[in-house]
């Protein structure tokens, strides 16, 4: 069993995790796949990671994404180690670490598979997003007007700050800071969700995962593309991209019973008082 590390650069804490989950794995006879010393952070070799048989990601959310970002195209499941704030698709705690040592070697866990988003430019480049894909203003100072087509029916053109195109996965993160939906992963579909809308229409959709969206600037102002907050291209006045369901599912593995409406109360830290009103 080899098990590729995906970690957060100049941390500390994720370094000394890393050294602790390298020790308990060589204890199993396990594997930790070309991990090297950058910074006071430690990282994983891309192309070994075809090599390996699961990615742990050491670290935060982003940290997750960019293992996902090896798991997807190598068809290697992930799980996520909390050493970040938040941590909302990190699957286990620091003082877990043990447990998914044990997991791993037994070869004992269950998986749970999400759906991706691809944005493909006109005419330029392309990116394969787990959280979201997002059409956003370049100028602070200035609104994108973007024109959406919905599997070739023109739907609406928006005055916005930007679209952002969300999974269920990604529901939980910049879809729900710009008023979007919480979705369960359990269901697809793309969450179309606009940032601080200059018009009286700022509702999100939920279309059919097998929507084909097309998204145009219509105005003389570029907007920027990104997938999972890493950057696709640039969107001149005209230029469009296309957002569809990706042909890869991203592959989690899932150590606790925990139901999903479990996990948004603890990790948005959702309380109850007596009287049974949240807080």
């Amino acid at each position: 069993m080899k098990i590729g590390v995906v970690t957060r650069p100049n941390s500390d804490a994720a370094a000394a995790a890393v050294e602790l989950f390298t020790g308990l794995a060589a204890q199993r006879g396990m594997l930790v796949g070309s991990v090297e010393e950058r910074g006071s952070g430690v990282a994983l070799e891309p192309d070994r990671m075809a090599d390996c048989d699961v990615v742990i990601a050491i670290g935060g959310d982003g940290t997750v994404l960019e293992a996902v970002r090896y798991g997807v195209p190598n068809d290697l499941p992930v799980l996520g180690v909390n050493v970040g704030r938040v941590g909302f698709l990190a699957e286990a705690e620091l003082d877990d670490l043990p447990v998914v040592v044990e997991v791993i070697a037994g070869q004992s866990w269950s998986e749970m598979s999400r759906m991706t988003l691809t944005s493909t430019i006109e005419g330029g480049g392309s990116g394969v997003g787990l959280n979201d894909i997002v059409v956003e203003k370049i100028n602070s100072q200035q609104l994108v007007s973007l024109e959406l087509h919905i599997d070739g029916e023109r739907f609406l053109t928006y005055r916005a700050d930007g679209l952002v195109f969300a999974t269920p996965t990604g529901s939980t993160a910049y879809n729900l800071s710009a008023g979007g939906p919480i979705v369960d992963p359990l269901i697809d579909t793309t969450i179309v969700t606009p940032v601080a809308p200059y018009s009286m229409f700022a509702r999100a959709l939920c279309l059919p995962p097998e929507s084909k969206i097309v998204c145009t600037v219509t105005l003389d102002r570029p907007a920027g593309v990104s997938a999972d907050g890493v950057v696709v291209g640039m969107l001149d006045p005209g230029n469009s991209v296309t957002i569809e369901r990706g042909p890869s599912r991203a592959r989690f593995i899932t150590l606790s019973k925990r139901s999903y409406l479990q996990t948004v109360k603890a990790k948005l830290k959702l309380y109850e008082g007596l009287d049974g009103a949240s807080f």
